[in-house]
């Protein structure tokens, strides 16, 4: 069964799917000899079944290298590369590309790359260094045994002729010793990195390195099924430390300025095994040291052995984190890093504000969505490495505000699809082989899909998800409605965990335990929000809605006859519950569901209760004050100063939007999680107005919020083609600068001052 969800995914990509020869030109996977006779594994089940039996390598860094002679240069050379579970890859020496981003083996990813001008006539080098990991975990589909690197490289020449160079038993492999096996941190997301330079083959990338020693390396078919990668190579750029501060002894703290996420670099020379202490860390400690034991769980603490040469000190795997600490250096170090993350120009999106609380918001949650977007949207990229579907809604939204790219969410829209081969009620995290399911997740999925269709206009994935998730996703869940037409008798031990907010300490006292038996309010929010959100969609491509609106309305008449209470206006957590939380009235009127309630009396609770909540769930809070016409109190929260807040997180220090508003707030808090971005999109949309009036921007909605006493703002924004600006001056009103050749319509107070101006 599963294998024939497989094949029904395929239709989609069908131009671009194809088996390995067929795309590679009789390529074939070469894998590290330690890989001979280990069978595939199928580590595909659901959360709460037992989990399959593991066993294979792991840990296991290889070099593959091949040198080839070239009569001329070529006119034209085309690239087709991927690797599992990764690959860097080296022309001459020459960095040239990382990836495959994280994805399943029937969906995986090649990029397709230009790379005339790293070749030229003679003897050239094409080598790669790639690693298996073997752990479960969020960070790739690994621990299946599934391997190697895979490579065809199509050459030109000016006489017309042409060649092409193939991965086989031609190639020279190596199985590197530098990293010895250690422990791993995170939630076994990586393995500290451990280095010994003098086992790392020196030039082993470039022309002339003997390899005669190597082996060759297996050879052969895998059961990988490709597809053109959606998204760009990562974008690459070295930053050097801000300060640098010299502590005598050897012992050096650098510090970047800002977190960031890459690979650390540092060249040093010093007598044969001594050995350099590397720490990274996210924040100081009380004594003013980098705490390289971070509270997100990871030990970021690694020895590296130096050689007696000059070492380049190179992190294979990627780090987030501000400060880095060397101890016991024999000499002054060279430092920096290569930072990474999908393909980011800060200048599309910029924001100013004479509050500058709104303005740092601002610019902590623009540096949040930048290092949190690498080769998919991770949820932290320390801790866990994954893309996490309930994190993607925020962080999606924020990123394709800031740089009208959809490649990255339509990336995560199709991996959560693909998900579905696991289970029709979709996986939590995806993809990945830790096989986690969190049911408020599963049902923003129709969220994030028609948030996607209105930014972009991308009518193939959005009519793609919705005719292969939706019928499936929303029979599942009706599996579970009570007599009341409710969600009720779901958790983890029998079908997914129940989220409502995280940590639990930011709950507000949610009646967690009864409400699952009963019938979790905030769960049948997100159901209800699903539910409008399909019929929309469908109702933006053209289809009929109505069977998603008619279950939706019935849901509705369920809240108001045995959700709300009648005394206080307010929605109870569950049926028979006597506490109304703020998630329990938040989430349901920022999908504009009032049935049963008073709306004004919902607004007085939230404004009583402040940000009560996660970051999670605070872009519900704030959405949902906005769309009920609550723009002072939604504008209150967003620059609030409560412990509960985005000022409490910089109050702190920080440069990236956090797990948690403050660092103690939660045990295993981390300095850069992008699902507290939603500022971006709340600026944007509410508080300067702009909105899509079409899908993909063929018009342009404006309509601000009036917002007693906004201050000094101006904001630019990019659009799929050309870019908008507002800017407010208080006591002028607003002037929005608009592309010439797009629909403009007005919807706003008429107290307020707005002009349009045209760009020609």
């Amino acid at each position: 069964m599963r294998y024939i969800l497989i094949l029904g995914l395929s239709f989609f990509a069908a131009a671009s799917m194809a088996s390995a020869p067929e795309l590679f030109s009789g390529a074939e996977w070469i894998r590290d000899p330690v890989f001979t006779g280990v069978p595939v594994l199928n580590l595909f089940h659901r959360e709460f079944e037992s989990k399959p039996e593991i066993s294979g390598p792991t840990h296991v860094h290889t070099l593959f290298r091949k040198e080839i002679t070239l009569n001329s240069t070529p006119i034209s050379a085309t690239l087709f590369i991927t690797g599992d579970d990764y690959y860097k890859f080296y022309i001459n020496g020459k960095y040239v590309v990382q990836g495959p981003s994280p994805s399943y083996h029937f969906a995986y990813p090649y990029y397709r790359l230009d790379v005339t001008n790293s070749l030229h006539a003679g003897t050239n080098c094409l080598a790669a260094h790639v690693y298996y990991q073997g752990l479960i975990n969020r960070v790739w589909n690994s621990a299946d045994n599934r391997s190697g690197f895979l490579l065809a490289l199509e050459l030109s020449y000016e006489d017309g002729a042409t060649e092409c160079v193939i991965t086989n038993t031609d190639w020279r492999c190596f199985q590197l010793k530098a990293f010895p096996m250690t422990d791993t941190i995170g939630y076994k997301t990586q393995f500290l990195e451990n280095m010994d330079m003098r086992e790392m083959p020196r030039g082993w990338h470039e022309t002339g390195f003997d390899d005669s020693a190597w082996l060759t390396p297996v050879s052969g078919r895998q059961d990988h099924r490709f597809e053109l990668q959606a998204t760009a190579p990562l974008q690459v750029t070295r930053y050097n430390p801000v300060k640098t501060d010299d502590l005598g002894g050897g012992r050096y703290v650098y510090d970047f300025g800002q977190e960031i996420v890459g690979h650390t670099r540092v060249r040093v020379r010093g007598p044969e095994g001594h050995v350099v202490t590397v720490r990274h860390a996210e924040e100081l400690d009380e004594s003013g040291a980098p705490r390289f034991d971070m509270r997100a769980n990871c030990r970021y603490e690694e020895k590296v052995t130096l050689s007696r040469e000059e070492d380049l000190i190179e992190f294979y795997d990627y780090r987030a984190f501000r400060y880095l600490e060397l101890v016991d250096t024999p000499d002054m170090p060279e430092v920096w890093v290569d930072v990474r993350h999908h393909p980011f120009d800060r200048e599309k999106s910029t924001f100013s504000s004479e509050n500058k609380l709104l303005e740092d918001t601002w610019i902590i949650c623009r540096n949040g969505v930048q290092m949190g977007a690498q080769d998919i949207f991770v949820d932290c990229p320390s801790r866990e490495k994954g893309q996490y579907l309930g994190d993607a809604v925020i962080t999606a939204r924020a990123h394709l505000w800031l740089t009208a790219d959809p490649s990255l969410t339509r990336k995560a829209i199709l991996d959560f699809v693909r998900s579905r081969v696991i289970h029709p009620g979709l996986m939590a995290v995806a993809p990945g082989n830790l096989m986690q399911e969190i049911a408020d997740y599963s049902l923003q999925f129709p969220v994030v899909v028609l948030e996607y269709y209105r930014l972009t206009g991308d009518r193939a994935t959005a009519e793609f998800a919705a005719n292969t998730v939706y019928k499936e996703l929303f029979d599942y869940f009706a599996g579970f409605e009570n007599e009341k037409g409710l969600l009720a008798g779901i958790d983890k031990e029998n079908a997914k965990w129940v989220l409502v907010d995280w940590p639990e300490n930011l709950r507000d006292g949610y009646d967690y335990d009864y409400s699952l038996k009963k019938g979790n309010t905030v769960l049948n929010a997100f159901y209800y929000g699903g539910l409008r959100a399909a019929a929309e969609l469908q109702g933006l491509l053209g289809s009929d809605g109505s069977v998603y609106n008619e279950k939706a309305d019935r849901l509705a008449h369920s809240f108001a006859e045995y959700i709300a209470d009648r005394d206080t206006g307010l929605y109870r957590d569950a049926p028979g519950s006597k506490h109304c939380s703020l998630h329990a009235n938040a989430v349901p009127l920022a999908f504009g569901l009032t049935e049963g309630a008073d709306k004004a009396r919902m607004l007085e609770h939230i404004r009583s209760k402040g940000l009560s909540c996660g970051v999670y769930i605070a872009s519900y809070v704030i959405e949902g004050c906005f769309k009920a016409g609550a723009a002072d109190l939604g504008f209150a929260l967003l620059t609030s100063t409560d412990t509960h807040s985005w000022h409490e997180m910089l109050r702190h220090g920080a440069t990236t939007c956090m797990e948690a508003w403050g660092p103690d707030q939660k045990w295993n808090t981390s300095w850069l999680h992008p699902w507290a971005s939603c500022p971006i999109y709340l600026i944007a949309q509410y508080v300067l107005g702009l909105q899509p009036a079409g899908p993909g921007w063929t018009g342009i909605r404006i309509a601000p919020a009036p917002v007693a006493n906004l201050p000094a703002m101006e904001l630019k924004v990019p659009l799929p083609a050309g870019s908008v600006s507002v800017r407010h001056t208080p006591g002028e009103g607003y002037v929005y600068i608009v592309p010439g050749n797009i629909p403009v319509e007005e919807d706003a107070s008429e107290t307020l001052k707005i002009r349009i101006v045209r760009e020609p």
